[in-house]
């Protein structure tokens, strides 16, 4: 193999690699196609730049040929585009220009959407409207505070949730699921005067477990119910206390325990249920226990409120 033969190979060869990079970059640019001109207005071109992609319907059909700045301060910037023919055929007068980003910070193109069928056909050099672009700070802006409030929205069913499922946990078997039962016929306080009869019982042996309000020993509870329906009363108050723990969980725990020993006296005994209160005192250094306080005639109704 000569030479001369050598280099006419590389010479054929580098011809070959430039008219593919020309015919490559003049499709991009649309050079071998039939188009024709379109313009835009923006207030703002968020960073396009000539050369830019023009897309129709997601597919690259155009190239932004220039853009003019406006003559006057208050004018718009003029982004002139050349497009191919064929979207001749779907690009009306009411067709909208908008500026897009690849990804969050990729670059800018612009997208036009498809025209109206009984809107005029477009002819070269017409001026179709322009979307102003999304303001990235105001975009980045949105974003956090839509991240800040999902955040919190988060919170709150997390919490929901761990007091649905600390409930689930009391009241397994006996019906209850909503946290709201616990506020029925709850006093915010005990009153001031001494009860004139008291009944006191140890948390262990009522309940199952010591993290549940589930009754283990029930009959332990028919002396205080068997004097409620015997005994004439203006108020008896169920008060429950713990001795340690976390304190929310133990103020849920002793309000449930309050309530299924209220739930327990009124489905078993006879008596005016209405003067029957309930309180949750969480945890106590006293002892880990559930009372049954009741008061003479003289004792207000509801101390504090029902809450």
């Amino acid at each position: 193999m000569g030479r001369v033969f050598r280099l006419g190979i590389l010479v054929i060869l580098a011809l070959l690699i430039l008219g593919g990079g020309v015919f490559l970059i003049g499709s991009k640019q649309f050079m071998f196609h039939r188009t024709y001109t379109l313009e835009a207005d923006f207030p703002n071109v968020a960073g396009l730049d000539d050369g830019a992609n023009v897309r129709v319907g997601g597919i690259h059909l155009g190239t932004v040929k220039k853009i003019e700045v406006p003559k006057e301060p208050n004018g718009k910037l003029t982004v002139v585009m050349e497009m191919s023919e064929d979207t001749k055929n779907i690009i009306r007068k009411d067709s909208v220009a908008s500026i897009k980003t690849e990804g969050l910070l990729g670059d800018k193109y612009i997208e036009i959407s498809f025209g109206g069928e009984k809107s005029p056909e477009i002819a070269s050099g017409d001026t179709i409207k322009g979307e102003p672009p999304a303001d990235f700070a105001e975009a980045a802006l949105a974003a956090t505070n839509q991240a800040k409030a999902a955040a919190a929205a988060f919170t709150d069913d997390a919490e929901a949730l761990k007091s649905n499922f600390l409930l689930r946990g009391f009241f397994k078997k006996r019906g209850y699921e909503d946290k709201t039962d616990l506020s029925k016929n709850r006093i915010a306080k005990l009153p001031e005067q001494h009860a004139s009869k008291e009944f006191v019982y140890d948390a262990k042996e009522l309940f199952d477990k010591s993290d549940n309000a589930k009754l283990k020993h029930e009959k332990k509870l028919d002396d205080a119910g068997k004097f409620l329906e015997e005994n004439k009363f203006n108020l008896a108050v169920i008060a429950s206390s713990t001795e340690s723990g976390d304190s929310q969980k133990d103020k849920t725990l002793t309000e449930a325990r309050a309530k299924v020993v209220r739930d327990y006296l009124v489905q078993n005994f006879k008596f005016d249920d209405t003067r029957l209160k309930v309180i949750g005192l969480g945890k106590s250094r006293e002892a880990n226990k559930v009372e049954v306080l009741v008061y003479s005639s003289n004792a207000p109704s509801a101390p504090g409120g029902t809450e």
